[in-house]
Parts: structure tokens; C-alpha cells; sequence
């Protein structure tokens, strides 16, 4: 299981539905979009999950004259959350609405949030703040008779909408460890059965038991002759796991460009992995609590197996 010192922290904007509705009013319009209890009838769903680190989820709703998109994303490494609902009430007149909330990394994309709805139809309104972005346009008029035609196109445009949703995350999400879940659960693993991590004497722990094998690590700081080297020293040790296995993970480590002086013999595997991640300093705290945050729970949950963590599955 090669050490995950941190994951990558990437910035993701969201896609904003571009829709041709014909010629739109600059007309102000007050009033903010009122996230109901229901949006009514579950007309197309997509979701993904991948180990304990992220999910995703985007439905496509009708209730009376309205069609709405609820996308939710959850990256829980991160505390950070995305939510964004997309509107259209049809009719005399046709209104646009966006309404995005989110936390954490988040909001640090807020500004490019709020451009982004700005842009997206004109004469959009809209209310910007660090947490959240909401955006309403008013619309070339829709006439009775023509509002089921355009409720089922707006039903086509948002399927279509959470489909790139779908394939925007599942690209960015690939980053992460884990096993691929898509909303019913049937990727999981083996449960571990323990997994325990803890720093003692400058010298991190970590050890992780199933039914028939187990896994133990121990990270120190390297020194050569007395002197740092900005390196961490990891010493893997397995039981249960065969030689043919162990010998297909030797070999994926030294396929890694982050980590050097991979050694193998037996049932352990050594190499160094060097201390600075993205500019950053690691320290072994640091490490500990990427392991009992993002890995533990996902081992012992079966959401991760030690599979994923050595071919990045």
C-alpha cells in the first residue's frame, strides 16, 4: 500500500447549463429561487461514488410547469460540498433560475461561480456571495399551448446536463482511491477488520488485519550519515498475501515516478517517498491523519481494499 501523503487538491468549476430559449428581457425580476420540499416527479438520475472519498448525485425533476436539475457533490476528504439546483418555470413569462451553494474548497471558486452564471443566459440578475451564487433571468414568453413542447425539451436539455455533470466528475473523482459505486451499493469489498494508526517516538504505525491477511507499515524520517534528506523511509510488511501478488505490487511501485529505491524481498517492500507534497512539508502527523480520515474508514467499511491503494485502481 504506497503512502498517500495528501491528495491532490483540485480546482473544479462547475458547468453551467447553456440553453437557447430565443430572445430574453432585460427586465429587472425579484425574487430569489425557493428550493421546495419536493421538486416533484424523479424523472432521470444519474450518481457515482467513489470509495469514502467523493459522491455525486444529479436528478431531473417536473412538478407542474417546472422542470429542475439538483446536482449534489460531496468531497468528504475535503469538507467540501457542492450543491446546485437549475430551474425553468414555463410559461407567461419563463423564468430561469440558479441557485448554487457550497463549502470549503468551494469557496474559493466562488468568484468564477458567479461570472460563469452571469454568462450563462442574457440578462441574468444575480446574488454573489463566498458561500453561495443564485441567478435568475426572465424569458421569452411561453404560450399554453406550447408548454408541454418546451417542458419536454427542457427535460431532454437537463438530462443531457447531468450527463456532463456525470462524466466531468467521474474524470476528476478518478483521482481519488477507491472502488467505483454507482447508487446501489454493490461495490464493496471485504471489510477489514481492523485498522489502527498512531505516531510514536517520530516513527508512524499503521496496521490493517482481514480474515485471512493483514498489512503493517512503519514510516520514519531518512537520514544518510547523520543528515535529513527530505525523504520518509516506508517499510511494508504482509501476511496471507501470495508471492505472485507481492511481486505485481513490487513492480507497480517501481513504476511510480514519486517514490525511489524500491526494494522487495519476501513478504516486505521498502522504498523512499520524499517528504514535500505540493510544495508543502509532510510531516508524520500529517500523514496519520490522511490515514485515519481518508483510508481507515474506507478499509473497514469496504469501500477501499489495499488492491486499490497499490494499482490505484
Amino acid at each position: 500500500m504506497k503512502a498517500i501523503s495528501m491528495v491532490n487538491f483540485f480546482k473544479m468549476g462547475v458547468m453551467f447549463a447553456l440553453f437557447m430559449f430565443g430572445a430574453c428581457s432585460t427586465e429587472e425580476s425579484d425574487g430569489w429561487l425557493e428550493r421546495p420540499d419536493n421538486f416533484g416527479e424523479s424523472l432521470y438520475e444519474r450518481h457515482l461514488k467513489k470509495g469514502t472519498s467523493a459522491a455525486f448525485e444529479c436528478t431531473v425533476y417536473s412538478r407542474d410547469n417546472h422542470v429542475s436539475l439538483e446536482m449534489n457533490l460531496d468531497l468528504v476528504v475535503y469538507q467540501s460540498e457542492l450543491s446546485a439546483v437549475y430551474d425553468v418555470e414555463v410559461g407567461e413569462p419563463t423564468y430561469y433560475y440558479v441557485d448554487l451553494a457550497f463549502t470549503g474548497m468551494f469557496q474559493d471558486e466562488a468568484p468564477d461561480f458567479c461570472e460563469g452564471i452571469k454568462k450563462s443566459v442574457d440578462g441574468m440578475k444575480t446574488s454573489c456571495s463566498k458561500s453561495s451564487v443564485k441567478g435568475k433571468a426572465k424569458l421569452a414568453d411561453v404560450s399554453a399551448a406550447a408548454s408541454s413542447l418546451m417542458l419536454g425539451n427542457m427535460v431532454t436539455a437537463l438530462k443531457s446536463q447531468c450527463d456532463d455533470f456525470y462524466d466531468a466528475y467521474k474524470e476528476q473523482m478518478a483521482e481519488f482511491p477507491g472502488r467505483w459505486s454507482y447508487g446501489d451499493g454493490s461495490e464493496v469489498t471485504e471489510p477489514a477488520l481492523l485498522c489502527d494508526v498512531n505516531v510514536s517516538a517520530d516513527t508512524l504505525y499503521m496496521n490493517v488485519d482481514y480474515s485471512t491477511r493483514s498489512m503493517s507499515m512503519v514510516v520514519t524520517h531518512y537520514n544518510y550519515n547523520g543528515a535529513p534528506t527530505g525523504s520518509f523511509m516506508v517499510l511494508e510488511s504482509y501476511a496471507g498475501v501470495s508471492p505472485d501478488t507481492l511481486a505485481k505490487v513490487c513492480n507497480a511501485y517501481r513504476q511510480e515516478s514519486d517514490i525511489s529505491g524500491v526494494y522487495c524481498e519476501g513478504s516486505t517492500i521498502s522504498y523512499l517517498a520524499p517528504e514535500a507534497q505540493e510544495g508543502q512539508i509532510l510531516t508524520l502527523e500529517d500523514m496519520a491523519v490522511v490515514y485515519k480520515k481518508e483510508v481507515c474508514p474506507g478499509l473497514l467499511d469496504g469501500s477501499l481494499s489495499m488492491e486499490d491503494l497499490w494499482f490505484n485502481d
